[in-house]
């Protein structure tokens, strides 16, 4: 008999691919986008560091 729980797979073995996600840049409010494994991007129209927080993530 074997356990149920050998035959899931452990969580470390699944992969996650990162996807796109809009976020606003809080200087000149232009729409950019930044992937969900980034933590932050330069804005291309005023050159802000945008930083991703829970907010907008």
């Amino acid at each position: 008999m074997k356990d149920r729980h050998l035959e899931e797979r452990p969580a470390c073995s699944v992969k996650s691919t990162p996807v796109p996600v809009e976020i606003t840049c809080i200087i000149c409010g232009t729409e950019a986008e930044i992937w969900s494994d980034e933590t932050d991007i330069v804005c291309n129209s005023c050159g802000c560091l945008i930083k991703k927080n829970k907010t907008n993530n």
